[in-house]
């Protein structure tokens, strides 16, 4: 490589890729697309099935006299039960060959499988000939007007002053290692050939391309080994077919993508911190910012809000059509320029979107199409670049009116983005239509018919209002529901049927998981890390009381038992206690429940949007349990450990588990420190762990000497404390069972 890799830098990369492809090809081979085998011969069984038949067909039309009838009949008799039983074996035998089947593929990828059984939302194939994907692809990327300058724009408002600057120092090689290490080892490789998996497993090949990336960074112009991509074409609905409802995924060069992505990273640093980029309007791609359930929970606090207090609120959400690959290439020089972006950066990006993209579909390849418009996805700098064109979008069109005014006391803007899902909300109708002009003037490219609106007028639904864009009429959700971010709108602006649907499908999932033919214990593993993670979405974003959370926890725990192979009065205590001999990696919904209704609730009081904090959002569960109750306890209880301090536990020293301090702790480390507590404690319930949290690079927390149920604070007896103290010893280290969701 040393000798043939000499030249320019392009050489050089080119040399590199097609070394280590090669070598890869002779050490490990390469792995061709599996070919569907023909139908294979009949086994056995079935010859011995289809001659048995025969034999009875015969049988059945021969001729007999009386004396030979009642011995047909008999032999008859005799051959259908050997068909009964050869039968029975035939289908035993194909049963066992499907579960050993599955359970090969389970095993090999359990998450694949799991997203297989469970069902795919969206599915299909495109079915258009090559000379369709072609006139879609030169419509949908071809721009005459690229190279035209957009001209001035009054209505663009004037980002704030510079305060930090652009770092334009080289790429390190430990932000090259921190690129290659967050990404997915899965990913698919490019053009190039080459994986992820190769620069994670081979440092020395990571440092040359480490070179090879400063030698562009410092020539400010990008290979062209990095223009080509290959689309694949992902279906945005189920049973998709025509090419309208596919969306293109592009797979670009590794070696692109890793620089890109550092750049990104530095992109998105000096947005935030100069402030370009307003979190209260724009909620996208913001790292550390649960941005999907703020926006829906403003929006879902302010309908809630017009509908209890009898106000007005006039509510559009707008969907734009190819958001990605709608915007120009010069609305994305205009927003860099403007929010004062080092010109060598500029240019860097601009080089680098010069792609030729073509889509492969089955057997089907499309021509090489020159991406003259729009931000390719699957591209690592995609994220700050859409977001601070829509950013600078929006924050020109809010200035046509206010936004409403919640309950709190804080005017939320006008207008929300998360990516390309905007939601705008006015307390009256003219200022909607006025802030739909502005936004429609800006861009072009909304769809009218997946857009949705909603007004309402002394907090009932108003169905005389339309908006409409291009002449075409918006929908209201009183004709179509909208689904926002994983959230059902309707005109009843309940959440009740949203409840009946995923009542609806925990059963199709159980179900199809009972019938999936695999052993018990693989079972609980996809409930576990596959319909729970599922399930806890729509408890997280709709009004669900604890009563109902209890009766989906009894329809999951029937079937777990089932699979398990327990006994049906075994109680839900043994099934998903933490404090018992033996204890099951699975969590109770109604735990899981709880504390995610509990972490929403401090995701947002401490929210770093102010708007978001101070808006008063309200989680409501019901009755039975409050979510703001129990943070309330778990809160007061770690500031009381405070003030105790380190305490003496069983036989070992004094501060002999150190307890984190929770008044020290400072993001992630805030909610973890809540989260033991009320895990502990079980968030207000009666049942209580005798397992501890850990937190990352911290010791254990033992619990505080309390007074267990019937025992008075002056019992001393000496069994009883060594009894407590050795369980304490023993469930010193267990750790408590967490899902995804955590």
């Amino acid at each position: 490589m040393e000798t043939t890799g000499k030249g320019n830098v392009d050489h050089k990369l080119q040399a590199m890729c097609i070394f280590i492809t090669t070598i890869g090809e002779e050490w490990f081979g390469v792995t061709e697309r599996p070919v569907r085998k023909e139908s294979a011969r009949p086994n056995w069984w079935e010859h011995k099935i289809s001659q048995l038949r025969q034999e009875l067909k015969t049988l059945k039309f021969r001729a007999a006299s009386e004396e030979e009838r009642d011995a047909l009949s008999e032999l008859r008799q005799i051959l259908r039960r050997k068909l009964i039983t050869v039968r029975q074996a035939e289908w035993h035998r194909r049963k066992g060959k499907e579960r050993a089947k599955k359970c090969k593929a389970f095993i090999t990828n359990p998450f694949s499988f799991t997203k297989r059984l469970l069902g795919q939302k969206k599915s299909g194939s495109l079915t258009c000939p090559v000379e369709g994907i072609n006139h879609h692809l030169n419509i949908t990327f071809s721009d005459p007007l690229r190279e035209q300058d957009l001209g001035p724009c009054e209505a663009l408002v004037k980002p704030p002053e510079l305060v930090v600057q652009f770092s334009t120092t080289e790429p390190t090689l430990k932000e090259v290692k921190e690129a290659v290490m967050a990404a997915r080892s899965s990913s698919s490789p490019g053009p190039s050939g080459v994986p992820y998996r190769v620069y994670k497993q081979c440092p020395k090949l990571l440092v040359r391309l480490w070179k090879i990336m400063k030698v562009i960074w410092r020539r400010v112009r990008v290979t062209t080994q990095w223009w080509p991509a290959e689309g694949v074409w992902i279906p945005k609905e189920e049973d998709a077919s025509n090419i309208e409802q596919f969306r293109i995924i592009s797979l670009l060069c590794v070696e692109g993508k890793i620089f890109f992505k550092i750049v990104s990273q530095w992109l998105t640093d000096f947005l935030l911190k100069n402030g370009y980029i307003d979190t209260s309007v724009q909620k996208g791609g913001v790292p550390g910012v649960p941005g999907c359930l703020e926006h829906m929970g403003v929006v879902s606090q302010l309908i809630r809000e017009a509908r209890e207090s009898r106000g007005d609120l006039a509510t559009l959400w707008l969907d734009l059509s190819n958001a990605y690959g709608s915007i120009p290439h010069k609305l994305v020089q205009t927003a860099l320029t403007r929010h004062h972006v080092p010109g060598t950066i500029t240019n860097l990006i601009l080089d680098y979107y010069n792609f030729q993209l073509r889509v492969t579909t089955g057997s089907l390849t499309s021509a090489c199409q020159c991406l003259e418009k729009g931000i390719i996805t699957g591209c690592t700098i995609l994220v700050p670049l859409f977001s601070l064109a829509m950013n600078m979008i929006v924050k020109s069109a809010e200035v046509e009116c206010r936004g409403p005014l919640s309950i709190s006391g804080t005017r939320q803007p006008p207008i929300r983005a998360f990516m390309d899902d905007f939601t705008v909300m006015t307390t009256s109708v003219p200022g909607c239509r006025w802030l739909l002009q502005g936004l429609e003037w800006l861009i072009s490219c909304f769809k009218p018919t997946k857009s949705r609106s909603l007004v309402l007028r002394k907090g009932k639904v108003a169905n005389r209002f339309r908006f409409a864009l291009g002449g075409t009429p918006i929908p209201t959700v009183m004709e179509k529901p909208v689904k926002s971010l994983g959230k059902v709108f309707n005109s009843s602006l309940r959440d009740s049927d949203a409840l009946l649907q995923a009542k609806a499908d925990l059963r199709s999932w159980l179900t199809a998981i009972d019938k999936s033919g695999l052993p018990g214990k693989f079972k609980t593993w996809i409930y576990q890390h596959g319909v729970l993670p599922r399930l806890l979405w729509p408890l997280l974003v709709y009004e669900l009381p604890m009563s109902t959370v209890e009766m989906l926890e009894q329809i999951i725990s029937q079937f777990l038992r089932r699979w398990l192979g327990l006994p049906r009065s075994l109680s839900s205590i043994a099934l998903y206690g933490h404090s018992t001999m033996l204890q099951l990696p699975i969590s109770g919904l109604s735990e899981e429940f709880m504390v995610t209704r509990a972490r929403e609730l401090m995701m947002y009081q401490d929210s770093s949007d102010t708007k978001v904090a101070t808006a008063g959002i309200l989680v409501k569960t019901g009755r039975k349990w409050k979510a703001q109750k129990a943070v309330d306890r778990a809160g007061a209880r770690l500031q009381h450990n405070i003030l105790v301090g380190n305490t003496a536990v069983g036989w070992a020293g004094l501060a002999s588990f150190p307890i984190p301090h929770y008044d020290k702790a400072r993001g992630s480390g805030v909610w973890f420190r809540m989260r033991s507590e009320q895990r502990w404690r079980k968030i207000g319930g009666s049942r209580r762990w005798l397992c501890t949290n850990k937190a990352p690079g911290q010791g254990g927390s033992m619990p505080n000497s309390e007074n267990s149920p019937g025992q008075s604070s002056g019992d001393s007896n000496p069994s009883t404390s060594s009894s407590s103290s050795s369980l304490y010893t023993t469930f010193s280290q267990a750790q408590p069972i967490c899902s995804a969701g955590d």
